[in-house]
């Protein structure tokens, strides 16, 4: 296909979209659909609004979670926790909230071996009032999907944006006011991470259930939490994300390209990149996705291009230039190394298996 020109390592092809891998929810252009791995669509679940908030699956009911507001500031604003039912084609209202208060930035579904059914976890902020300034609260919720309110968990005051969750360690990463900590599910700061250059783009537990984490932003740190210390993997790196049954994790370096770190032969190998790409950039880059068997990846992928320049000069009499910004999604199958993509923008991609 005619696109964004992107080099891939060895031994790998591109090949037509192809439909046996699983399903993808994917919000992209502020609605959320969902698709098969060809990218043809099985349902559009409509608006979803701004806010940005991850896709929870339960693969047992064949059910996402997202948080959902008004796309636009109107008389019919809302705040909501909905369902979205992949079998039935059906959206739910799981949790009206006050206007003041939306979820972001983390959503995660636990299931359970019981019979009692699985639960919501995640991040909803609060619109105090105030006579001289913005005052948001932070707090950790959990939900049930049969019950009508949330349990909330305040959190440490200065805990921003939770970054990532161990479910083995009850354990969050998130990025604050005074650099990155760790967090219990109390909302306690247990550890501060011990390098001030983090800046705390992206983290990852070790899933094996150890006590360690990779952490992204101005380089890759793996973090030893048995004894707070930290080495340092690479001077370039974010949005880190451990693969599926192996010894190391993906990572991106800018919006248009992913690399593989080997934790055992602490060596980085490039997996893809878009070729001449002078302006790279990182506003667009996300972590990649991958699925349960760790054979299927998906990414997106953007570069950002000369356009021109303004007809215009600027206040400093200079003609100013102009970009736009080239998006596709990529599917990678790592077994048969062959890659499928399309055009456009996912700014939350999920699997839905």
């Amino acid at each position: 296909m005619s696109g964004l020109n992107i080099e891939f390592a060895a031994g790998w092809s591109e090949v037509s979209p192809r439909g046996d891998a699983p399903k993808l929810l994917v919000e992209e252009g502020g609605r959320l659909v969902c698709q098969h791995s060809d990218f043809t669509l099985m349902h559009d679940f409509g608006a979803v609004g701004p806010v940005d908030c991850p896709i929870a699956y339960d693969a047992q009911t064949q059910t996402a979670y997202r948080y959902v507001s008004a796309p636009s500031l109107s008389r019919n604003d809302f705040s909501q926790l909905r369902s979205f039912n992949l079998a039935r084609c059906t959206t739910d209202v799981l949790l009206d909230l006050p206007l003041n208060q939306w979820g972001l930035w983390l959503l995660e579904w636990i299931g359970s071996s019981s019979d009692r059914g699985g639960q919501l976890f995640g991040l909803l902020a609060t619109d105090r009032p105030a006579d001289d300034r913005v005052v948001i609260d932070h707090q950790l919720f959990v939900l049930k999907p049969t019950e009508s309110r949330a349990r909330l968990r305040p959190i440490c005051s200065d805990a921003y944006r939770p970054l990532a969750f161990s479910r083995s360690l009850r354990e969050l990463i998130f990025a604050g006011a005074d650099g990155v900590y760790l967090v219990d599910l109390k909302g306690v700061r247990r550890l501060t991470f011990p390098e001030k250059e983090a800046t705390g783009q992206g983290a990852t537990f070790d899933p094996s259930g150890e006590s360690r984490a990779v952490l992204g932003g101005d380089g890759l740190f793996l973090w030893d939490l048995k004894v707070n210390q930290c080495e340092r993997l690479s001077r370039l790196g974010r949005y880190p994300v451990w693969a599926t049954n192996r010894n190391g994790f993906w990572y991106s370096e800018s919006s248009s390209d992913a690399h593989y770190y080997d934790l055992s032969t602490r060596e980085s190998t490039r997996l893809f990149a878009v070729a001449n790409n002078r302006s790279p950039e990182f506003w667009h880059a996300r972590p990649v996705r991958q699925t349960s068997c760790g054979r299927y990846m998906a990414v997106s992928v953007t570069a950002k291009r000369l356009q021109g320049v303004s007809r215009n000069a600027n206040a400093t009499g200079d003609r100013e230039r102009v970009f736009v910004h080239k998006h596709e999604l990529l599917i990678c199958d790592l077994e048969k190394r062959e890659y499928w993509r399309r055009e456009g923008f996912a700014n939350h991609v999920t699997w839905a298996e």
